[in-house]
């Protein structure tokens, strides 16, 4: 399994919470504040799998903290979990959580990245989430008294001078920093990072499936069998859209329509494409249009189309988890959609977009079958899904 390749990569921080949970009992401090900061409930399934996975562990080592989720949705992350106080990060909410809090987490995910061009965000924007707002906030929190932690972090590029001196000087005074890829280490250790650092296995590897019941709905209401029922083999399929000169949006969409096409026709297999990110208001992150601007393409191909899927729905994590079980392959370009996948063992073909997709595949041994979103074509993903195949046959021999 690929994810072997990863046991010599702690899941968190050799004997964090336990340190954490000491530092608690020692203050006299039952019911701590515990703050956890990053960019979830702006329906990214990859950064909501991180809150969940963190939320998690907070509450199975301090059950009784009392928690707030400074995010970008407050009011899509309140339905999963009620019983916590949620705030959006410009909000006088969110400062007050801040200057209060006793443990203060950045929750994972690409602190600092190409986000700020593949999203569209002036790298100069002073309170860009992926940019600034964070690390003033991390060091708010510690003049304040907090624990401050970089929680399983990426940091694969600065877009500009000013994170990359805010994202040193932040970092060097928190009590602990974990990263979740060697890039991000040594890209770190370049820009003045002098604080140990952990390489930690991504937080979202801890996340476990929910029972099939609801993802098999989901699959009903698209017309689709369960797998142990289903005649042709069902391909999961997630692509995006981004904001990168070198690479045609109008070009990939092309591809892809034509990867379904030979995936359909020459393989006879369904497809189901699969929007890991939904961003309200951020065409570049909106994932479900282009699914659906592959639906519309194929508006004129009768039979294909009637073998092609979209999900709209936004379910929890867990349930999208268990979707992707449903799956007998996948070609997957979303990071935590490729880590996902890697964790429940299904074949994945990875179309890298970014350094952090690219550097996660390295990790569990699994560049040959990852092709870049410059290089991506149907011509070179066929031949990868046909390899998978047959190593999948050879398998159940």
């Amino acid at each position: 399994m690929a994810l072997a390749a990863l046991d010599h990569i702690p899941d968190d921080i050799p004997g964090f919470w336990d340190e954490i949970v000491r530092h608690f009992t020692g203050t006299g401090k039952a019911s701590p504040r515990v703050v956890i900061h990053g960019g979830y409930g702006k329906r990214n399934m990859g950064d909501d799998a991180l809150l969940h996975s963190i939320y998690t562990r907070v509450k199975r080592y301090l059950p009784d903290c009392r928690v707030t989720v400074i995010c970008h949705g407050p009011e899509r992350i309140r339905p999963w979990y009620p019983e916590i106080a949620t705030c959006h990060f410009k909000s006088m909410r969110a400062l007050a959580a801040i200057f209060a809090s006793d443990l203060y987490i950045i929750g994972g995910g690409g602190i600092v990245n190409k986000i700020n061009t593949y999203s569209g965000y002036m790298s100069l924007k002073i309170l860009d989430m992926k940019g600034k707002f964070l690390f003033l906030a991390a060091l708010a929190a510690k003049i304040c008294g907090a624990v401050t932690v970089f929680y399983g972090i990426g940091a694969t590029s600065f877009p500009d001078p000013v994170v990359k001196y805010l994202a040193c000087f932040s970092l060097n005074r928190a009590d602990y920093v974990s990263v979740r890829d060697p890039l991000s280490i040594e890209n770190l250790r370049n820009a003045g990072v002098a604080k140990e650092m952990i390489l930690v296995q991504d937080p979202a590897l801890s996340l476990e499936p929910d029972d099939q019941g609801g993802a098999q709905m989901i699959l009903a209401r698209l017309g689709l069998e369960p797998k142990e029922r289903r005649q042709r083999p069902l391909v999961g399929l997630n692509l995006r859209y981004v904001g990168d000169p070198l690479v045609s949006n109008v070009r990939s969409l092309e591809e892809a329509v034509l990867l379904v096409q030979k995936l359909v026709r020459e393989l006879n297999c369904d497809v189901l494409f699969l929007p890991i990110s939904q961003h309200p208001d951020k065409h570049l992150e909106d994932d479900l249009d282009f699914g659906r601007q592959i639906q519309k393409r194929l508006a004129g191909d009768i039979t294909v189309l009637s073998h092609y899927s979209v999900i709209a729905e936004y379910p929890h994590p867990k349930v999208f988890m268990a979707l992707m079980k449903e799956m007998e392959m996948m070609i997957l370009s979303r990071l935590h959609s490729v880590i996902l996948g890697t964790k429940l063992g299904i074949p994945i073909v990875t179309v890298s977009y970014d350094d952090k997709v690219a550097q996660f595949v390295q990790l569990v041994g699994q560049k040959n079958r990852m092709i870049t979103l410059g290089e991506f074509s149907a011509a070179r993903v066929i031949p990868l899904v046909l390899a998978l195949k047959l190593k999948e046959s050879e398998n159940a021999v």
